[in-house]
């Protein structure tokens, strides 16, 4: 399918526009989202991945949703264009009062994008808050060890590094109580 037509199809699916209405909202996203009127007529296999990420961002929103699911929306982008994508997701989230949950393993990616964090083991959820609070004073060990693994931007910072010991449990027979006591050293 061309832009076009991908960006036509859930408005299609959902709601019973005219050409001219359709047509209406495929400029407005395609703007909203940093194309031009003539990328519209083209096949995915001719963007390149940081504008086929762009192209799904718009068709995610072209229903005009207030929440969204993103789960790692920016992994496969190299640095640059991950924070072009996420700069352009934090812009439509203003101009469409939009929700994310934003799913991700980038904790840098997570500290810029999110104003609130719920850090997950084995499916469950360890420790939710308020970003800062949680990237500036975790309180489980867990996220501890995950924020310790962060690489620092200054290599003489000398933080030290939590690591983990012991197995991971099976995600389909997870322990009894926090799924992570088999590796926590504050385990009693």
């Amino acid at each position: 399918m061309t832009m076009r037509k991908l960006l036509e199809e859930p408005l299609r699916t959902h709601f019973s526009l005219s050409q001219k209405e359709l047509d209406e909202r495929v400029h407005w996203i395609a703007d909203a989202v940093g194309f031009s009127r003539d990328q519209l007529g083209r096949y995915p296999h001719q963007f390149s991945g940081g504008q086929r990420q762009r192209i799904s961002i718009a068709r995610a929103l072209i229903t005009n949703p207030r929440f969204v699911v993103a789960d790692e929306p920016v992994s496969a982008l190299d640095v640059s264009i991950q924070a072009q994508v996420l700069n352009l997701l934090m812009k439509l989230q203003e101009e469409m009062k939009l929700s994310y949950l934003f799913i991700s393993h980038d904790l840098n990616v997570v500290r810029h994008i999110s104003s609130r964090v719920a850090v997950m083991y084995l499916g469950r959820i360890v420790e939710t808050g308020n970003t800062e609070e949680v990237y500036c004073r975790p309180m489980h060990p867990y996220t501890q060890a995950l924020l310790s693994a962060i690489p620092r931007r200054d290599p003489s910072d000398q933080k030290r590094r939590i690591h983990l010991e012991g197995d991971v449990p099976s995600p389909s027979n997870p322990p009894k109580g926090c799924a992570f006591h088999d590796r926590c050293s504050r385990c009693m």
